[in-house]
């Protein structure tokens, strides 16, 4: 495999003022200062659902490594990504901006120089930042370099693939390609960011992992996209609905590209174990969204819908000398505050244009939503939602021309997560109160477009991106 390998210096700033959200959490750290200063390694698997890691309850053994560190560390088990497509979604892990905040909902635009990142604040409190990442929707392209002081964009050479199959870099490629970096880091505090890519479709895992969750007797469909396109709800007015075999296989391969990143990662902290890297490092593990298997009657789900299979992520902190290990965290967590509670745990300065919460903090008093989760599409339809600890409001708007979803239709949903996890019971007619509750917390949060004034450079994808997308369903056949 040849790599693209672009290294972005950056050094922009910005600027904006939201207002913090949050709920309650842990003793607070003491604050650490100089070289004494924690190292922090925050990881995105890409597509990854939180009920298919065995240390979130899944009944196979996905994620030995991963469930080691839940076992160090703390494991949050009701987080949600604030948008169910990797672009706005990295970017509110990355700013602590709501989608509709940071302004980049969709793929038309570059993040402005003014926005405020995660790198940018560890950068300014002395630590060397570097990234890893292995999609084009997490590049420079897009603004993701900002604060960092080299950005390895992990990409095939745009010659050496199709238009689908091999549009990203496996996960021991990747890890590869990192090892040297721990093999020379230096004495300063660093932030490393990886985003590895396999989960997400195409299902295609490597020998021995494509038959350890999926044997092959019931089923040859192959998990690539142009596979499964026929099964994707919001490209079609009448889609065909996936056999029940042939969803065992694509479950099975999906398992089987989740078990192979937790061992290219078992590979990677070994190295950093053994180099010295971990015992002073912060360590969070996320997704930026999950994945649909047929739950709502799709395949893929995600940049579609709002609903929890592509909402609820994992989420696990491990801090240094195994503070909180073993703690599970029922209270809401979202992806915008992963950012502040890095800073804070690491007892860095939270910028004010953050919107989220350190969840680690001893107490938090929240006087803006309460503790709500947002979430917000804008892609192929325009969807909104909130969530209590036990209601979900979902908000579609009215389809709209150039819209490719068939099938969205605006109206509301309203589910009772406690009696209805799979959110398959619209009780939106029958609880009038708490349906009007949602709906005004909603509105005001919508209505909240702090930060989205400004001119947007537009990205300029090359046609070799664009055919890698179109292959991948991003991007319609006429673009």
């Amino acid at each position: 495999m040849r790599f693209k390998d672009l290294t972005s210096p950056t050094g922009r700033r910005r600027g904006a003022i939201l207002p913090l959200l949050s709920w309650v959490a842990w003793p607070a750290l003491s604050p650490v200062q100089g070289s004494e200063r924690p190292n922090i390694i925050l990881i995105s698997v890409d597509t990854l659902r939180a009920d298919h890691l065995s240390c979130y309850g899944y009944e196979r053994e996905t994620t030995p490594f991963i469930d080691s560190l839940a076992r160090k560390g703390v494991r949050f088990e009701n987080a949600f990504a604030n948008a169910s497509w990797t672009l706005p979604s990295h970017l509110s892990v990355m700013t602590s901006r709501y989608p509709h905040n940071h302004g980049v909902e969709n793929d038309d635009r570059i993040l402005p120089a003014a926005a405020v990142t995660l790198a940018e604040a560890l950068k300014a409190e002395g630590y060397a930042t570097t990234a890893f990442i292995s999609w084009v929707y997490v590049s420079a392209q897009f603004g993701f370099d900002q604060g960092f002081d080299a950005y390895h964009e992990l990409l095939p050479a745009e010659e050496a693939v199709d238009d689908s199959t091999h549009a990203a870099v496996k996960a021991e490629d990747f890890v590869s390609r990192v090892l040297p970096w721990a093999d020379g880091a230096g004495k300063q505090p660093f932030f490393l960011f990886l985003h590895l890519f396999d989960p997400h479709i195409n299902y295609e895992p490597p020998k021995p992992y494509e038959t350890m969750f999926a044997p092959t007797r019931e089923s040859m469909l192959k998990g690539s996209f142009s596979n499964l396109e026929p099964y994707i709800r919001g490209l079609h007015a009448q889609p065909k609905r996936i056999l029940p075999e042939d969803l065992r296989r694509m479950t099975g391969l999906y398992d089987g590209e989740i078990r192979y990143v937790d061992d290219q990662l078992r590979r990677l902290f070994a190295r950093l174990e053994e180099r010295g890297l971990l015992a002073n490092t912060i360590i969070a593990l996320t997704s930026d969204h999950g994945e649909e298997l047929d739950d709502h009657g799709s395949m893929e789900g995600h940049q579609w819908t709002l609903y929890d299979e592509v909402l609820h992520v994992p989420l696990i902190v491990c801090l240094p000398r195994g503070e909180s290990g073993g703690t599970v965290a029922r209270s809401l967590a979202q992806s915008i505050d992963i950012a502040p509670t890095l800073l804070a745990a690491a007892g860095a300065t939270v910028p004010a244009e953050f919107q989220g919460r350190n969840l680690l903090a001893a107490s938090a008093a929240s006087e803006s939503y309460g503790a709500l989760v947002f979430s917000e599409i804008k892609r192929f339809n325009r969807k909104w939602s909130v969530r209590n600890e036990r209601y979900k409001l979902i908000f579609t708007g009215d389809r709209k021309p150039g819209d490719r979803d068939e099938h969205a239709r605006q109206g509301y949903e309203l589910y009772d997560l406690a009696g209805d996890p799979g959110e398959t019971k619209n009780i939106y007619s029958q609880i009038p109160p708490m349906a009007a509750a949602m709906r005004s917390a909603l509105r005001r949060w919508m209505a909240d477009g702090v930060g989205t004034q400004g001119n947007f450079e537009k990205p300029a994808l090359t046609d070799r991106q664009l055919a890698r997308l179109r292959g991948m369903g991003y991007v319609e056949k006429s673009e």
